[in-house]
Order: structure tokens, then sequence, then C-alpha cells
């Protein structure tokens, strides 16, 4: 005797029924349904938010001469400083040009400047000059205050003391 056909389907398909199962032609349909339908609706939707956008537009109210006169005005003139930015980056391309360059800072003097690298090569090869000896510090002595005046240098006698 045969199997019944319920058995074989449970025991699981047999090769080459299964690609025969999925309909594709359904599967196809209902991707080109779905993709329609979302076209449909977003299309839909677009115009929906397009209408409410001119209608919101079309009740709006006019703006307020008031506020226009509060707009903020720029400030009278001289404007020093107009490009922040720019001007901080030229202020350092000069200090930059200062401090690695040769230069007279007093001519008549004869006080010239030096770039910081040579300033540094310098003071590696000579050293600092010695410190000048450090004086004895001053002791402090007590003064005192005049009589009749405020306070005595002295303290205050301590009570019940003999």
């Amino acid at each position: 005797m045969t199997e019944p056909k319920a058995r074989q389907v449970a025991g699981g398909p047999e090769p080459g029924t299964f690609d025969q199962e999925l309909d594709l032609r359904g599967v196809v349909s209902f991707g080109i349904g779905l993709a329609l339908t979302m076209i449909v609706v977003l299309g839909m939707v677009w115009l929906l938010v397009a209408h409410w956008k001119s209608r919101q537009i079309a009740h709006d109210p006019p703006p307020s001469p008031i506020a226009e006169a509060r707009a903020p005005r720029p400030p009278p003139e001289p404007r020093l400083q107009s490009s922040p930015v720019r001007d901080m980056e030229e202020l350092r391309a000069r200090e930059d040009s200062v401090l690695t360059s040769y230069g007279w800072v007093d001519r008549q003097a004869g006080i010239g400047r030096i770039p910081i690298d040579r300033a540094v090569e310098l003071l590696l090869e000579k050293g600092l000059p010695a410190p000048p000896p450090a004086e004895a510090p001053q002791k402090k002595t007590a003064r005192p205050r005049r009589a009749g005046g405020k306070r005595s240098a002295a303290p205050p006698p301590r009570r019940g003391a003999p």
C-alpha cells in the first residue's frame, strides 16, 4: 500500500516541488501593487501638505511695523572691526614676523631684537647671569604704642592670674 498524501507533506516536500508551490506571478503583482499604492498615498500627502502650507500663509497676518523698527541696526560709524577673524590672522602674522626676524627696537640707543630661536641658542651657550647676592632679611622690631593710645604692645593680663 502507498502512504497517504498527508504523510508525504508532513515528512517534507519532494525535491523540486518546493519552487512550484510559490506563485511568482502573485508575489510580483503584490509588490507592484504595493509600490503603486505607496506612490499614490505619498502623492496625496504631498498635495495635502502643499494645500495646508498655502492656506497657512494666506491666514498669517502681516508683520508688525514695530517689529521692523526694532530690527537690529549696525553700530554707528566708524566700525572698528569689520572682520575679526581676518584681523586676528593679520595680527598673528605681524607678531610672528617680529618674533622671527632681526630688527631695531631703538636705533638711536642701539637696542635691537633677534629671533627667539637665536636668543635661546645664545642663552644655552652663555647661560643665565648669576643672581645678585641675597641680602639678609632685617629683623622687625616691635615699637611700643603711644601712651594714652589705643593699645599697648603687651598683651592684656589674664583674669584670675596671681
